[in-house]
């Protein structure tokens, strides 16, 4: 009788246990928390990967004005964007020693966005194709300088205490869009060209529309440093 007691405890308790571990397991976990996770995520694995830089062309404004016979000006805004590119590698081959950085022109984003590395061919620091490049981590980010988009996700801004109609106050928890939409700024996306979220320290303001406008030199530096600091804080 002793036996078939202690039997019956045991197995009450293992179910217990069980149910109890099971409950953990698919305990919900708060969408704040998964952006935070994911951050983690990001960021140790860029630390151990490479961030691709997309570099554009300007190829199609520089054949329309070819079109038109604007010859100067074609040849004019094909060496501003040259230029521009070449300030953008030498400000990374300086400033950026987070990680490794491939850079790549625009017309390349399919072939990168799937993975098809084979037809990639990467740019050295003169900006020329070089085949000799070869892509050897297991993980990549991609940046560039556009505008940021729309976060969609919501933030806590602050709490407010509002009159309920039953008498006393309660207080309500007020939330906040992402920033700076539609400025221009350095930015990292994911390898599927998808902007990232906070907490990642996804982008840098340019401030290119203001006189104080930020070099891609000054731009890359800052990146570099909130991409370290982001690092330390989770893995240190």
């Amino acid at each position: 009788m002793n036996r078939i007691l202690l039997l019956l405890i045991l197995l009450f308790t293992t179910s217990t246990a069980y149910a109890q571990g099971v409950q953990t397991k698919g305990r919900k976990v708060s969408s704040r928390n998964q952006r935070i996770m994911l951050a983690k995520d990001q960021i140790k694995q860029l630390k151990e990967g490479a961030l691709f830089f997309r570099l554009k062309t300007r190829k199609n404004s520089i054949a329309a004005l070819r079109k038109m016979g604007k010859e100067k000006l074609a040849d004019k805004l094909e060496k501003r964007q040259s230029d521009y590119n070449l300030s953008i590698i030498s400000a990374f081959n300086t400033k950026f020693k987070f990680c490794p950085t491939y850079f790549f022109f625009s017309n390349d984003s399919t072939e990168i966005k799937e993975n098809d590395f084979d037809k990639v061919i990467f740019l050295n620091n003169r900006l020329l194709e070089d085949s000799t490049i070869k892509f050897t981590e297991q993980y990549f980010l991609i940046a560039d300088f556009a505008t940021i988009e729309q976060d969609t996700a919501k933030y806590f801004s602050y709490y407010s205490f509002e009159p309920r109609a039953i008498g006393g106050v309660m207080r309500i928890s007020n939330y906040h869009g992402g920033p700076n939409m539609g400025l221009g700024a350095l930015i990292v996306r994911s390898k599927n060209f998808i902007q990232l979220k906070r907490p990642f320290p996804y982008y840098v303001r340019t401030f290119d529309s203001l006189p104080i406008e930020r070099s891609p030199e000054k731009a890359v530096k800052r990146l570099n440093k909130k991409l370290y600091k982001f690092y330390y804080k989770e893995y240190n």
